[in-house]
């Protein structure tokens, strides 16, 4: 499944999100079922690779992407889009795992359930696309909170980020 959440400015749009899911070569594992709750069924029922790709790069145009740990995401996606699109995904990417580090070093939080629980933000479900999106946007939101407004850009909390690591 794909699952992303806007955020425009310092504020989640839940009206401006998206979800779908998209039917594999095989049905999961049991266990991979387990985790994500979606079952053999579902998973049949999904869209063809292809137009998700195609739909979730309408989506997402060329918007900054944000997520947590986003190597995984950026080389899943790029791939997937590579693959069935024929294309490149050139959108820039913020890491909130360098990110929140870079911004609250004072914090001993590696994971994103971690820096969910340090801000006291609660997640409705874990391990679904569309709520592992939300928790992320609410993660980010409450971690830009703490920038001077000038300075929310993507390249300026990109270079944040990276300046952290130094």
């Amino acid at each position: 499944s794909i699952g992303a959440v806007g955020v425009h400015g310092a504020s989640i749009v839940v009206a401006d999100s998206f979800e779908l899911l998209v039917r594999p070569e095989a049905a999961s594992p049991r266990p991979n079922i387990l985790v994500h709750g979606i079952g053999e069924a579902a998973q049949r029922s999904g869209l063809d690779p292809r137009a998700a790709c195609i739909q979730f790069l309408e989506y997402i145009g060329d918007a900054t992407l944000v997520a947590f740990h986003a190597d995984f995401d950026r080389t899943f996606l790029g791939r997937a889009v590579r693959q069935h699109c024929s294309k490149r995904l050139a959108n820039r990417w913020l890491d909130l795992a360098e990110l929140a580090p870079a911004l609250h070093p004072e914090v001993r939080a590696k994971a994103l359930d971690e820096w969910l629980a340090h801000f006291d933000l609660e997640p409705d479900q874990r391990h679904h696309a569309c709520s592992d999106a939300f928790a992320t946007a609410m993660l980010f939101v409450r971690l830009i909170a703490s920038v001077d407004p000038a300075q929310r850009t993507p390249p300026a909390l990109a270079r944040r980020a990276r300046d952290a690591r130094w």
